[in-house]
């Protein structure tokens, strides 16, 4: 829409410096005044809170969601998917998953478009006839501009939040988050003049002024209808953790002032302060480009429009907030403009991407509609940002960053390469033009596989795997048109296969026995691919009121092995003394020398609020010699205050030995929080064998629960090595679910 309203002669607006009115009294007045203040119920309405999307903990340039370090790609309708009765979202929402795409943009219905606006061609924001649903009701009186009654801004019309909400919950089942945003400047004259806002098209009396003044803080009983609808849609979409908001689209274009966006957004950090869960909220920065020099402290995601090249991502990447390029469009319908954009900007750094797809209308909500529109998208193109969603998360974006350093030389004439990297571990490199490249790529020390991958097929066209003493390394690209991708990972141990994959890929515990009461396998949360393992245990249900594990592969004691493994402790997971194992290492007693069952040889717990860990060991054949179990040795450790709501990734790297000889090595998140040298296990004859789930001191009884007496929590991830391997060959990585 921007490029058509830059021929508007708009650019050169300036916001204008207008002090802030006092609207205490008036905003208490008109909510008051409003019909139907109170929450419409919903089944639509989650059934509790729970932590909506947020920036990552650890790197606040992407997302964390439902436990998953989370770019978000997308292309996406023209935004009228709510306020277009006419459209079928269930439709829509159907093609976008099967991409694997997790974003849409909608309008909230305070704006709308008229027919042939922009010359789009069946426009989802422009609805037919009687088919605008918006936040507020219908009056009694004719005289809408688009047929129909006016509306009345004190009365909220109960279909369209239901529509909202279902809306919202649709695109849950389909993990898919909602950017909703609130307002839209007013282009054109004839875009006003179908706005409820405007007095012409309201019973109120509301909205008697220009639309360059709409957006501003001059009018007290407008601006108190647009914190009101504000504060209703927070409230009624409180519950659901696929949602952010954006202030407003454009907000550089029709005379919206930095004051009424600040005031908007402090609108809807109010409206959330007594929430348990708060939303992020998104500003509308720029076209192209725009260095934020005083961000909103509000603001955590900062959107542009057509942001190639990708300039808006290094000019802000000092915020260490998420980056999005929010909106495509004017470069023609074919693919090609819209697939370079949206490499550029991923592999520069930025964490939104969401093509404007004119393929999606109304009556061809499965996107195969043909294109009539400054603009791209269609099938065609969406296989093939499906490939760069696919790309990105094969690698641990979460410890990457943007550094085009790497690249040394070979990149072709007239294009471009660009780099996101964790140096020793990861190497997204995307060139742009050219058609084949002898690439220079500065690499640390390891082993690496190197895959070229076509942007098109998503097919690997080339690859080689090589040890690397340090420095540069020359890579040789296939031959290609127009722009392709090198994926570079470490794989040291490359030549050493895992010995087991305990990934729960196959919808089932294969390759696990099960331990007490069995564990549930579960497509949500996940910390890669489609499945994890769900362990509940409850004392008082359970016919095992003390353990739920699984148990797996065993080992040889004097050998060397590589775990790792993920565990995810939801939001509820509140702490508890009764001790709680949630995984361990279980030594094999001989029983024919008279040894019975004894404490896991090591064993990570979480009890009391935090990460524990114990290392037992003992060089005695018989640790019941003299008829008393004695351990030669034991070792606890804390490993920190654990975290509720997101994977936590471990890496075990352990030499089996009850000599000196012995070696232990835990990595918690990628840093290592035990080094330990000598003893570790039992003299068994069989080495321990792995296990997890939950092992809970409820087996007594009698004795009372403290905090709970039910838990749930998640597995995934595991995986089993030898000797040879390394780290990479076993560490949780981000794999696409689908």
């Amino acid at each position: 829409m921007a490029e058509q309203a830059n021929k508007m002669r708009l650019i050169g607006w300036k916001a204008r410096d207008v002090g802030c009115v006092q609207l205490t009294m008036f905003v208490c007045a008109v909510v008051l005044s409003f019909v139907g203040s109170a929450v419409f119920a919903s089944a639509a309405q989650p059934a509790k809170s729970v932590k909506p999307i947020q920036l990552h903990p650890e790197n606040g340039h992407y997302f964390l969601w439902r436990g998953k370090p989370t770019i978000l790609i997308t292309s996406g309708e023209h935004y009228g998917a709510v306020l277009n009765r006419a459209f079928n979202y269930k439709t829509y929402f159907k093609t976008l998953s099967s991409h694997g795409f997790n974003l849409t943009r909608t309008f909230s219905g305070a704006y709308c478009e008229p027919v042939g606006a922009f010359k789009i061609k069946n426009n989802t924001l422009a609805p037919a006839k009687g088919q605008l649903i918006c936040p507020w009701a219908r009056s009694n009186t004719g005289g809408y501009a688009n047929s129909g009654n006016k509306f009345d801004l004190k009365k909220w019309d109960p279909a369209y939040f239901k529509r909202l909400r279902n809306f919202v919950a649709e695109a849950s089942k389909r993990d898919i988050v909602v950017e909703l945003v609130l307002f839209c400047p007013f282009y054109k004259d004839d875009m006003w003049e179908l706005s409820p806002m405007n007095a012409v098209n309201n019973v109120n009396g509301i909205g008697k002024m220009k639309r360059t003044e709409v957006y501003t803080l001059q009018d007290r009983k407008l601006l108190a209808v647009q914190d009101a609808m504000v504060r209703k849609i927070v409230e009624e979409l409180k519950n659901f953790d696929n949602l952010y908001y954006e202030i407003c689209n454009e907000p550089y274009f029709g005379g919206v002032t930095l004051e009424w966006q600040a005031h908007i957004a402090d609108t809807i950090v109010k409206a959330e302060a007594n929430f348990k869960a708060k939303h992020l909220i998104a500003q509308n920065i720029a076209n192209k480009n725009k260095k934020i020099v005083k961000p909103n402290p509000n603001v955590s995601i900062f959107n542009f429009h057509y942001a190639k090249p990708p300039i808006a991502v290094a000019q802000n990447y000092g915020l260490n907030k998420v980056i999005g390029d929010d909106e495509t469009g004017f470069t023609g319908s074919e693919p090609k403009a819209y697939r370079l954009e949206a490499w550029d900007f991923i592999i520069a750094g930025g964490a939104v991407f969401d093509n404007l797809d004119y393929s999606f209308t109304v009556g061809h909500e499965d996107g195969t509609a043909n294109i009539d529109a400054p603009g791209g998208g269609g099938p065609v193109f969406r296989k093939q940002l499906e490939i760069l969603k696919d790309f990105i998360n094969s690698f641990n974006f979460i410890r990457m960053k943007p550094d085009d350093s790497v690249i040394k030389a070979g990149i072709p004439n007239k294009a471009t390469a660009r780099a996101l990297v964790q140096p020793g571990r990861g190497y997204a490199i995307y060139i742009n033009g050219g058609n084949q490249s002898e690439l220079v790529v500065a690499l640390s020390r390891g082993a690496y596989k190197a895959e070229w991958v076509s942007t098109k097929t998503g097919s690997v066209d080339k690859q080689e795997t090589f040890r690397h003493a340090d420095g540069n390394r020359t890579l040789h690209s296939p031959r290609y048109t127009d722009d392709i991708a090198l994926r570079i990972l470490d794989v040291r141990g490359i030549s050493s296969p895992l010995t087991f994959i305990g990934d729960f890929e196959k919808g089932q515990l294969t390759g696990w026995s099960v331990s007490g009461n069995a564990p549930q396998v579960t497509n949500r949360p996940t910390r890669a691919g489609r499945y994890a393992m769900k362990t509940l245990l409850d004392r008082n249900k359970d016919k095992v009121p003390y353990r739920t594990e699984v148990s797996g592969p065993g080992s040889n004691v004097g050998k060397e092995y590589w775990y790792g493994f993920s565990i995810l402790l939801p939001d509820d997971y509140v702490p508890d003394k009764v001790w709680e194992i949630v995984a361990q290492w279980h030594g094999v007693p001989d029983f024919k020398i008279g040894e019975t069952w004894r404490n896991p040889v090591m064993a990570l717990s979480t009890t009391g609020g935090k990460w524990d860990f114990v290392s037992r060991w003992d060089a005695k054949e018989n640790t019941f010699e003299g008829g008393k179990r004695a351990y030669g040795g034991t070792k606890k450790y804390n490993l920190g205050l654990y975290r509720t709501g997101v994977w936590t990734d471990w890496v075990v790297h352990v030499k089996w030995s009850y000599q000196p000889d012995g070696l232990l090595e835990i990595w918690k998140n990628g840093e290592k929080v035990i080094a330990q040298e000598g003893p570790n296990t039992f003299n068994d004859k069989k080495g321990p064998y792995f296990k997890m789930g939950l092992y809970k001191g409820w087996k007594t009884p009698d004795r009372p629960s403290d905090a709970v007496s039910s838990r749930i929590l998640y597995h995934d991830e595991f995986r089993m090595a030898g000797s040879g391997a390394g780290y990479d060959d076993v560490a949780p990585r981000n794999i696409p679910d689908n």
